[in-house]
Protein backbone atom coordinates (compact mmCIF):
# COMPACT_ATOMS: atom_id res chain seq x y z
CA UNK A 1 0.00 0.00 0.00
CA UNK A 2 1.43 3.67 -1.31
CA UNK A 3 1.14 6.65 1.65
CA UNK A 4 1.13 9.87 0.41
CA UNK A 5 1.05 12.45 2.76
CA UNK A 6 -1.28 14.37 1.96
CA UNK A 7 -1.13 18.97 1.39
CA UNK A 8 -1.62 20.79 4.43
CA UNK A 9 -1.43 24.17 3.52
CA UNK A 10 -2.43 24.16 0.25
CA UNK A 11 -5.38 26.70 -0.12
CA UNK A 12 -3.38 29.25 2.80
CA UNK A 13 0.23 29.54 2.21
CA UNK A 14 -0.13 28.98 -1.77
CA UNK A 15 -2.96 28.19 -3.82
CA UNK A 16 -4.63 25.10 -4.01
CA UNK A 17 -5.38 25.05 -7.69
CA UNK A 18 -2.63 24.10 -9.88
CA UNK A 19 -3.27 26.32 -12.68
CA UNK A 20 -3.12 29.05 -10.22
CA UNK A 21 -0.33 27.82 -8.50
CA UNK A 22 1.91 26.85 -11.46
CA UNK A 23 1.20 30.45 -12.84
CA UNK A 24 2.55 31.95 -9.57
CA UNK A 25 5.84 29.47 -9.06
CA UNK A 26 6.32 30.28 -12.80
CA UNK A 27 6.12 34.14 -12.40
CA UNK A 28 8.26 34.21 -9.55
CA UNK A 29 11.40 31.78 -10.90
CA UNK A 30 10.73 33.74 -13.63
CA UNK A 31 11.83 36.84 -12.15
CA UNK A 32 14.19 35.15 -10.30
CA UNK A 33 16.32 33.45 -13.24
CA UNK A 34 16.58 37.36 -14.65
CA UNK A 35 17.90 38.84 -11.22
CA UNK A 36 21.73 39.06 -11.05
CA UNK A 37 21.83 37.71 -7.53
CA UNK A 38 20.76 34.00 -8.83
CA UNK A 39 23.55 34.19 -11.83
CA UNK A 40 26.71 33.02 -10.86
CA UNK A 41 30.18 30.82 -11.84
CA UNK A 42 28.88 27.76 -10.20
CA UNK A 43 25.42 25.76 -9.32
CA UNK A 44 25.48 25.64 -5.27
CA UNK A 45 25.32 21.86 -3.30
CA UNK A 46 22.93 23.93 -0.40
CA UNK A 47 20.47 26.63 -0.28
CA UNK A 48 19.05 28.28 2.56
CA UNK A 49 15.23 29.87 1.89
CA UNK A 50 12.17 31.19 3.53
CA UNK A 51 9.15 29.08 4.13
CA UNK A 52 6.31 31.61 4.41
CA UNK A 53 3.33 31.92 2.35
CA UNK A 54 4.11 32.93 -1.44
CA UNK A 55 3.20 36.38 -0.77
CA UNK A 56 5.67 36.91 1.90
CA UNK A 57 8.52 35.18 0.60
CA UNK A 58 8.28 33.52 -2.43
CA UNK A 59 10.21 35.76 -4.20
CA UNK A 60 13.37 35.05 -2.27
CA UNK A 61 12.75 31.31 -2.31
CA UNK A 62 12.42 31.55 -5.81
CA UNK A 63 15.80 33.33 -6.26
CA UNK A 64 17.59 30.33 -4.00
CA UNK A 65 15.83 27.97 -6.17
CA UNK A 66 16.79 29.61 -9.24
CA UNK A 67 20.34 29.31 -8.43
CA UNK A 68 20.31 25.57 -8.66
CA UNK A 69 18.73 25.55 -12.14
CA UNK A 70 21.47 24.02 -13.92
CA UNK A 71 20.95 20.61 -12.01
CA UNK A 72 17.94 19.87 -13.94
CA UNK A 73 19.50 16.82 -15.62
CA UNK A 74 21.54 15.71 -12.81
CA UNK A 75 19.93 15.93 -9.48
CA UNK A 76 18.15 13.10 -8.31
CA UNK A 77 17.47 13.60 -4.58
CA UNK A 78 16.82 16.53 -2.33
CA UNK A 79 17.22 16.61 1.02
CA UNK A 80 15.02 19.28 2.90
CA UNK A 81 15.70 20.24 6.28
CA UNK A 82 13.50 22.30 8.57
CA UNK A 83 12.13 23.04 11.86
CA UNK A 84 8.99 21.75 12.99
CA UNK A 85 6.79 23.88 13.81
CA UNK A 86 3.55 22.32 15.22
CA UNK A 87 4.90 19.70 17.63
CA UNK A 88 7.98 19.22 19.90
CA UNK A 89 10.21 15.90 19.97
CA UNK A 90 13.43 14.60 20.91
CA UNK A 91 15.53 14.71 17.70
CA UNK A 92 14.86 14.66 13.97
CA UNK A 93 11.89 13.28 12.33
CA UNK A 94 10.54 11.60 9.70
CA UNK A 95 7.46 10.30 8.01
CA UNK A 96 6.23 6.94 6.94
CA UNK A 97 5.22 7.98 3.90
CA UNK A 98 6.56 6.93 -0.08
CA UNK A 99 5.29 10.72 -0.99
CA UNK A 100 4.18 13.95 -0.60
CA UNK A 101 1.75 15.61 -2.15
CA UNK A 102 0.47 19.11 -3.55
CA UNK A 103 -1.64 20.28 -6.05
CA UNK A 104 0.79 19.43 -9.20
CA UNK A 105 0.89 15.80 -8.12
CA UNK A 106 3.19 14.06 -5.35
CA UNK A 107 6.99 13.85 -5.17
CA UNK A 108 8.03 10.58 -4.04
CA UNK A 109 10.30 9.77 -0.87
CA UNK A 110 13.92 8.44 -1.79
CA UNK A 111 13.48 5.93 0.83
CA UNK A 112 16.64 4.18 0.79
CA UNK A 113 18.14 7.59 2.04
CA UNK A 114 15.41 7.94 4.62
CA UNK A 115 16.37 4.90 5.88
CA UNK A 116 20.02 5.70 5.94
CA UNK A 117 19.30 8.77 8.08
CA UNK A 118 16.75 6.33 10.41
CA UNK A 119 19.86 4.59 11.12
CA UNK A 120 21.32 7.62 13.15
CA UNK A 121 20.10 7.36 17.03
CA UNK A 122 18.62 10.92 17.32
CA UNK A 123 16.12 10.02 13.75
CA UNK A 124 12.99 8.51 14.62
CA UNK A 125 9.86 7.76 12.58
CA UNK A 126 6.70 10.64 14.07
CA UNK A 127 4.03 11.10 11.44
CA UNK A 128 2.07 13.69 13.93
CA UNK A 129 4.97 16.32 13.50
CA UNK A 130 4.71 16.04 9.55
CA UNK A 131 1.08 16.10 9.39
CA UNK A 132 0.00 20.22 9.63
CA UNK A 133 3.87 20.73 8.91
CA UNK A 134 4.40 24.18 5.80
CA UNK A 135 7.71 24.65 6.62
CA UNK A 136 8.94 21.57 3.94
CA UNK A 137 5.50 21.25 1.77
CA UNK A 138 6.09 25.08 0.65
CA UNK A 139 9.77 24.24 -0.79
CA UNK A 140 7.81 21.46 -3.11
CA UNK A 141 6.14 23.57 -5.38
CA UNK A 142 9.28 25.21 -6.74
CA UNK A 143 11.23 22.03 -6.80
CA UNK A 144 8.19 20.76 -9.41
CA UNK A 145 8.19 23.79 -11.62
CA UNK A 146 11.82 23.80 -11.72
CA UNK A 147 12.96 20.49 -12.66
CA UNK A 148 9.82 19.16 -13.68
CA UNK A 149 6.01 17.92 -11.68
CA UNK A 150 6.90 14.28 -13.85
CA UNK A 151 10.93 13.98 -12.24
CA UNK A 152 12.36 11.42 -11.06
CA UNK A 153 13.45 13.09 -8.24
CA UNK A 154 13.45 11.49 -4.38
CA UNK A 155 13.31 14.00 -1.37
CA UNK A 156 14.18 13.57 1.91
CA UNK A 157 11.58 15.49 4.16
CA UNK A 158 13.69 15.77 8.04
CA UNK A 159 11.99 17.78 10.47
CA UNK A 160 14.08 19.55 13.47
CA UNK A 161 13.32 19.46 17.25
CA UNK A 162 15.08 19.26 20.44
CA UNK A 163 19.06 18.41 19.01
CA UNK A 164 22.10 20.15 18.07
CA UNK A 165 23.65 21.26 15.32
CA UNK A 166 25.80 18.56 15.29
CA UNK A 167 23.32 15.93 15.28
CA UNK A 168 21.59 17.68 12.11
CA UNK A 169 25.37 18.18 11.07
CA UNK A 170 25.72 14.12 11.39
CA UNK A 171 22.42 13.74 9.35
CA UNK A 172 23.56 15.67 6.37
CA UNK A 173 27.09 14.56 6.00
CA UNK A 174 24.96 11.01 6.10
CA UNK A 175 22.72 12.64 3.44
CA UNK A 176 25.55 14.23 1.57
CA UNK A 177 25.81 11.91 -1.47
CA UNK A 178 27.77 13.72 -5.12
CA UNK A 179 26.37 16.40 -7.53
CA UNK A 180 22.93 14.10 -7.79
CA UNK A 181 22.18 15.66 -4.31
CA UNK A 182 21.00 18.70 -3.65
CA UNK A 183 20.46 20.04 0.27
CA UNK A 184 17.85 22.77 0.92
CA UNK A 185 17.78 23.86 4.19
CA UNK A 186 13.92 25.66 5.03
CA UNK A 187 14.12 28.70 7.62
CA UNK A 188 12.64 32.31 8.06
CA UNK A 189 14.79 34.59 10.11
CA UNK A 190 13.45 36.66 13.39
CA UNK A 191 9.98 36.59 14.27
CA UNK A 192 6.92 39.50 15.13
CA UNK A 193 9.55 42.34 16.16
CA UNK A 194 9.45 46.17 14.58
CA UNK A 195 10.50 46.50 11.81
CA UNK A 196 13.99 48.52 12.53
CA UNK A 197 14.74 45.98 15.01
CA UNK A 198 14.24 42.80 12.77
CA UNK A 199 16.52 44.55 10.43
CA UNK A 200 19.50 44.67 13.15
CA UNK A 201 18.80 40.86 14.01
CA UNK A 202 18.06 39.83 10.42
CA UNK A 203 21.60 42.01 10.12
CA UNK A 204 23.54 40.29 12.58
CA UNK A 205 21.98 36.64 11.24
CA UNK A 206 22.99 37.48 8.19
CA UNK A 207 26.65 37.98 9.07
CA UNK A 208 26.88 34.77 11.28
CA UNK A 209 25.82 32.66 8.18
CA UNK A 210 28.42 34.51 6.20
CA UNK A 211 30.85 33.66 8.68
CA UNK A 212 29.46 30.58 9.50
CA UNK A 213 28.84 30.84 12.90
CA UNK A 214 26.83 27.95 13.76
CA UNK A 215 28.07 28.37 17.06
CA UNK A 216 26.30 31.66 17.75
CA UNK A 217 23.02 31.38 16.08
CA UNK A 218 19.73 30.55 17.85
CA UNK A 219 16.01 30.01 17.81
CA UNK A 220 15.47 33.77 18.23
CA UNK A 221 17.73 34.44 15.33
CA UNK A 222 15.96 32.23 13.03
CA UNK A 223 13.14 29.78 13.27
CA UNK A 224 15.56 27.43 11.71
CA UNK A 225 18.22 27.95 13.70
CA UNK A 226 19.25 24.27 14.18
CA UNK A 227 18.93 23.29 10.23
CA UNK A 228 21.01 26.00 9.73
CA UNK A 229 23.72 25.64 12.06
CA UNK A 230 23.91 21.78 10.79
CA UNK A 231 24.44 23.09 7.70
CA UNK A 232 26.99 25.86 8.40
CA UNK A 233 29.28 23.43 10.03
CA UNK A 234 29.42 21.05 6.96
CA UNK A 235 30.05 23.80 5.19
CA UNK A 236 32.78 25.36 7.47
CA UNK A 237 34.29 21.61 7.75
CA UNK A 238 34.42 21.20 4.31
CA UNK A 239 35.73 24.94 3.55
CA UNK A 240 32.85 26.07 1.10
CA UNK A 241 31.77 29.59 0.05
CA UNK A 242 27.87 31.22 1.11
CA UNK A 243 26.37 34.35 -0.87
CA UNK A 244 23.58 36.11 0.35
CA UNK A 245 20.64 36.62 -2.28
CA UNK A 246 18.62 38.73 -1.11
CA UNK A 247 16.88 39.55 2.50
CA UNK A 248 13.92 41.34 3.62
CA UNK A 249 10.80 41.29 5.56
CA UNK A 250 6.91 40.85 5.76
CA UNK A 251 6.60 44.78 6.44
CA UNK A 252 8.22 45.39 2.83
CA UNK A 253 5.26 43.21 1.53
CA UNK A 254 2.22 44.49 4.28
CA UNK A 255 3.80 47.98 4.63
CA UNK A 256 2.64 47.30 8.73
CA UNK A 257 6.13 47.64 10.18
CA UNK A 258 5.08 46.82 13.73
CA UNK A 259 5.27 43.16 13.98
CA UNK A 260 7.18 41.66 11.19
CA UNK A 261 8.88 38.32 10.22
CA UNK A 262 12.00 38.00 8.41
CA UNK A 263 13.06 36.12 5.50
CA UNK A 264 16.62 35.65 3.40
CA UNK A 265 17.96 33.38 0.67
CA UNK A 266 21.54 31.80 0.65
CA UNK A 267 23.62 29.68 -1.93
CA UNK A 268 26.68 27.71 -0.93
CA UNK A 269 28.87 26.82 -2.83
CA UNK A 270 31.51 24.37 -2.96
CA UNK A 271 35.10 26.01 -3.20
CA UNK A 272 36.31 24.20 -6.32
CA UNK A 273 32.86 25.26 -8.01
CA UNK A 274 33.71 28.50 -7.25
CA UNK A 275 36.49 28.89 -8.82
CA UNK A 276 38.33 29.45 -5.27
CA UNK A 277 42.15 28.70 -4.91
CA UNK A 278 43.06 27.51 -1.73
CA UNK A 279 41.88 29.49 1.37
CA UNK A 280 39.65 31.40 -0.48
CA UNK A 281 41.88 33.28 -3.13
CA UNK A 282 39.11 34.88 -5.27
CA UNK A 283 37.14 36.42 -2.26
CA UNK A 284 40.38 37.99 -1.06
CA UNK A 285 41.35 39.98 -3.82
CA UNK A 286 37.50 41.08 -3.80
CA UNK A 287 37.80 42.08 -0.26
CA UNK A 288 41.05 43.89 -0.53
CA UNK A 289 39.96 46.01 -3.63
CA UNK A 290 36.01 46.71 -2.15
CA UNK A 291 38.17 48.09 0.82
CA UNK A 292 40.79 49.92 -0.37
CA UNK A 293 38.50 51.53 -2.75
CA UNK A 294 36.46 52.28 0.41
CA UNK A 295 39.13 53.40 2.75
CA UNK A 296 40.09 55.49 -0.39
CA UNK A 297 36.89 57.36 -0.32
CA UNK A 298 35.99 57.53 3.03
CA UNK A 299 38.86 56.95 5.03
CA UNK A 300 38.90 60.32 6.00
CA UNK A 301 35.40 60.28 7.40
CA UNK A 302 35.96 57.21 8.78
CA UNK A 303 38.78 58.63 11.18
CA UNK A 304 36.48 61.62 12.01
CA UNK A 305 33.60 59.63 12.96
CA UNK A 306 35.83 57.74 15.36
CA UNK A 307 37.61 61.05 17.04
CA UNK A 308 34.34 62.46 17.49
CA UNK A 309 32.99 59.35 19.29
CA UNK A 310 36.08 59.33 21.56
CA UNK A 311 35.96 63.17 22.16
CA UNK A 312 31.79 62.70 23.21
CA UNK A 313 32.98 60.17 24.92
CA UNK A 314 34.96 62.52 27.40
CA UNK A 315 32.17 65.16 27.68
CA UNK A 316 29.35 62.13 28.45
CA UNK A 317 30.77 58.84 28.94
CA UNK A 318 29.04 57.45 25.65
CA UNK A 319 29.76 57.00 22.36
CA UNK A 320 27.95 59.23 19.98
CA UNK A 321 25.44 58.19 17.31
CA UNK A 322 25.28 57.92 13.69
CA UNK A 323 22.07 57.74 11.79
CA UNK A 324 22.51 55.82 8.21
CA UNK A 325 21.13 58.93 6.88
CA UNK A 326 24.42 60.96 8.14
CA UNK A 327 26.81 58.54 5.99
CA UNK A 328 26.68 57.27 2.69
CA UNK A 329 25.49 53.58 1.65
CA UNK A 330 29.10 52.31 2.04
CA UNK A 331 29.16 53.37 5.95
CA UNK A 332 25.52 52.24 6.39
CA UNK A 333 26.05 48.75 5.12
CA UNK A 334 27.21 46.06 8.16
CA UNK A 335 30.99 45.58 8.62
CA UNK A 336 33.59 44.89 11.16
CA UNK A 337 36.61 46.90 12.79
CA UNK A 338 38.95 47.43 14.93
CA UNK A 339 40.10 50.53 16.21
CA UNK A 340 43.77 51.05 18.06
CA UNK A 341 45.33 53.89 19.63
CA UNK A 342 48.86 54.46 20.20
CA UNK A 343 50.30 57.10 22.75
CA UNK A 344 54.19 57.90 21.83
CA UNK A 345 54.25 54.69 19.96
CA UNK A 346 52.49 52.39 22.62
CA UNK A 347 49.92 50.86 22.14
CA UNK A 348 46.77 52.90 24.57
CA UNK A 349 43.93 50.49 23.70
CA UNK A 350 42.29 48.32 20.56
CA UNK A 351 39.03 47.12 20.66
CA UNK A 352 37.32 45.41 17.65
CA UNK A 353 33.79 43.21 16.32
CA UNK A 354 35.46 40.21 14.45
CA UNK A 355 31.81 39.87 12.47
CA UNK A 356 29.78 42.34 10.86
CA UNK A 357 26.83 42.91 12.88
CA UNK A 358 26.03 46.45 13.03
CA UNK A 359 26.47 49.23 10.39
CA UNK A 360 30.03 49.86 10.10
CA UNK A 361 30.11 53.41 11.20
CA UNK A 362 28.10 52.47 14.03
CA UNK A 363 30.71 49.77 15.07
CA UNK A 364 33.50 52.71 14.45
CA UNK A 365 31.71 55.00 17.02
CA UNK A 366 31.38 51.80 19.35
CA UNK A 367 34.69 50.72 18.89
CA UNK A 368 36.21 53.86 19.03
CA UNK A 369 34.67 54.48 22.59
CA UNK A 370 35.24 51.21 23.80
CA UNK A 371 39.68 51.05 22.90
CA UNK A 372 39.69 54.55 24.36
CA UNK A 373 38.01 54.01 27.37
CA UNK A 374 36.94 50.15 28.06
CA UNK A 375 39.75 48.58 27.27
CA UNK A 376 40.50 46.30 30.50
CA UNK A 377 44.23 47.12 30.23
CA UNK A 378 44.58 50.22 30.20
CA UNK A 379 42.68 53.05 32.13
CA UNK A 380 40.36 55.15 30.43
CA UNK A 381 41.78 58.03 28.22
CA UNK A 382 42.39 60.95 30.08
CA UNK A 383 41.50 64.19 28.06
CA UNK A 384 45.18 65.81 28.76
CA UNK A 385 46.25 62.77 26.88
CA UNK A 386 44.45 63.92 23.68
CA UNK A 387 47.00 65.65 21.09
CA UNK A 388 49.37 65.03 18.83
CA UNK A 389 51.06 62.10 20.31
CA UNK A 390 47.92 60.05 20.25
CA UNK A 391 47.30 58.02 17.09
CA UNK A 392 44.20 56.67 15.70
CA UNK A 393 44.17 53.62 13.45
CA UNK A 394 41.21 51.81 11.45
CA UNK A 395 41.81 47.77 10.48
CA UNK A 396 38.50 46.88 8.43
CA UNK A 397 38.26 43.03 8.49
CA UNK A 398 37.12 40.66 5.66
CA UNK A 399 34.48 38.08 7.16
CA UNK A 400 36.61 34.84 8.85
CA UNK A 401 36.92 32.18 6.75
CA UNK A 402 38.03 28.36 7.73
CA UNK A 403 41.45 27.65 7.58
CA UNK A 404 41.85 24.04 7.31
CA UNK A 405 45.48 22.74 8.50
CA UNK A 406 46.72 18.82 9.76
CA UNK A 407 49.03 19.33 12.13
CA UNK A 408 50.53 22.60 14.55
CA UNK A 409 53.53 22.10 11.83
CA UNK A 410 51.07 22.37 9.03
CA UNK A 411 49.29 25.63 10.27
CA UNK A 412 52.80 27.21 10.92
CA UNK A 413 53.43 26.32 7.38
CA UNK A 414 50.57 28.02 5.99
CA UNK A 415 50.45 31.24 7.70
CA UNK A 416 51.28 34.31 6.27
CA UNK A 417 53.51 36.85 7.99
CA UNK A 418 52.22 40.24 7.45
CA UNK A 419 48.61 39.79 6.05
CA UNK A 420 47.18 36.82 8.14
CA UNK A 421 45.31 37.71 10.81
CA UNK A 422 43.90 34.18 12.97
CA UNK A 423 41.42 33.03 15.12
CA UNK A 424 42.33 30.65 17.16
CA UNK A 425 39.95 28.19 19.38
CA UNK A 426 39.63 25.37 21.21
CA UNK A 427 36.60 24.49 23.21
CA UNK A 428 35.54 27.77 25.02
CA UNK A 429 39.36 29.01 24.82
CA UNK A 430 39.70 31.97 22.07
CA UNK A 431 42.29 34.37 20.65
CA UNK A 432 42.07 36.69 18.54
CA UNK A 433 45.44 38.40 16.48
CA UNK A 434 45.49 40.98 13.69
CA UNK A 435 47.99 41.07 10.77
CA UNK A 436 49.56 43.85 12.79
CA UNK A 437 50.89 41.43 15.31
CA UNK A 438 53.19 40.59 12.89
CA UNK A 439 55.39 43.23 13.45
CA UNK A 440 56.32 42.53 17.06
CA UNK A 441 55.96 38.81 16.29
CA UNK A 442 57.21 38.23 12.36
CA UNK A 443 58.27 34.36 13.34
CA UNK A 444 55.19 32.22 12.18
CA UNK A 445 55.98 29.31 15.33
CA UNK A 446 56.09 32.24 17.80
CA UNK A 447 53.05 34.10 16.18
CA UNK A 448 51.02 31.17 17.19
CA UNK A 449 52.65 30.60 20.39
CA UNK A 450 51.68 34.24 21.30
CA UNK A 451 48.23 33.57 19.87
CA UNK A 452 47.61 30.34 22.07
CA UNK A 453 48.59 32.76 25.24
CA UNK A 454 46.05 35.46 24.19
CA UNK A 455 43.28 32.61 23.54
CA UNK A 456 44.26 31.36 27.43
CA UNK A 457 46.06 28.25 26.83
CA UNK A 458 49.88 26.95 27.51
CA UNK A 459 51.80 27.98 24.51
CA UNK A 460 52.57 24.22 24.08
CA UNK A 461 49.26 22.72 23.85
CA UNK A 462 48.00 21.05 20.86
CA UNK A 463 44.66 19.36 20.45
CA UNK A 464 42.81 17.98 17.49
CA UNK A 465 40.11 19.91 18.71
CA UNK A 466 42.33 23.30 17.70
CA UNK A 467 40.24 25.56 15.26
CA UNK A 468 41.63 28.47 13.37
CA UNK A 469 39.87 31.46 11.10
CA UNK A 470 41.64 33.30 8.60
CA UNK A 471 41.12 37.35 7.84
CA UNK A 472 42.86 40.03 6.41
CA UNK A 473 42.69 43.64 7.09
CA UNK A 474 42.83 47.33 5.14
CA UNK A 475 43.09 50.24 7.49
CA UNK A 476 44.24 53.46 7.86
CA UNK A 477 46.36 55.59 10.20
CA UNK A 478 45.28 59.41 11.50
CA UNK A 479 48.62 60.30 10.74
CA UNK A 480 47.86 59.46 7.30
CA UNK A 481 45.41 61.55 6.85
CA UNK A 482 46.16 64.34 9.25
CA UNK A 483 50.29 64.45 10.59
CA UNK A 484 49.21 67.28 13.62
CA UNK A 485 45.98 69.03 14.39
CA UNK A 486 44.31 65.68 13.92
CA UNK A 487 42.28 65.78 17.32
CA UNK A 488 41.65 69.30 16.76
CA UNK A 489 37.29 69.52 17.92
CA UNK A 490 37.29 71.86 14.18
CA UNK A 491 39.71 70.11 11.73
CA UNK A 492 37.79 68.71 8.89
CA UNK A 493 37.58 65.01 8.21
CA UNK A 494 39.20 65.53 5.65
CA UNK A 495 42.95 66.73 4.37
Amino acid sequence: MTIIRPPAVAGTFYPADADLLRSEIDGLLDAALQSDAAQGPATPKAIIVPHAGLMFSGSLAALGFATVRALKDTIKRIVIIGPAHRMAFQGIALARADGFATPLGAMRCDLSALQKALALPHVQMLDEAHTLEHGLEIELPFIQRLFGEDADIGIVPLLVSRCSPRQVHEVIEKLWGGPETLIVISSDLSHFHDYDTAQRMDNRTRAMIENFDAENIDSSDACGALPVAGMLIAARNRGMQIKTLGMRNSGDVTGDKSRVVGYGAWAIYEADAVGMGKDGETGETDFTKATETLIKAHGAEMLGLCRQSILHGIETGAPSKVSPNDVGPELSAPGACFVTLKKAGQLRGCIGSIMAHVPLATDLCENAFKAAFRDPRFAGLRRDEINDDLELSISVLSPPAPFAFDSEDDLIAKLTPFEDGIILSDGHHRGLFLPQVWDQLPDPKDFLAHLKRKAGLPIDHWSSDMRAKRFITRGISSRDVRPSGFWDQHSQDRP
